[in-house]
């Protein structure tokens, strides 16, 4: 797995914690929730894995 596989692993796995944190912290489930929830999470993501690979490269 090339650089390109191992990043969509790493921000799918931290989209999927995210995503269940937000669907915990919420409680009530409606389709606004997944509708705000989901893109709030995919940006969390990208800034996890952005911000794990500027340590990295200290």
């Amino acid at each position: 797995m090339g650089h390109r596989g191992a990043y969509a692993v790493e921000l799918t796995a931290w989209w999927a914690v995210l995503v269940a944190l937000w669907l915990t912290l919420v409680g009530r489930v409606d389709r606004i929730e997944w509708a705000v929830g989901v893109p709030a999470a995919l940006l969390g993501a990208f800034a996890a894995c952005g911000a794990r690979r500027a340590v990295a490269r200290r």
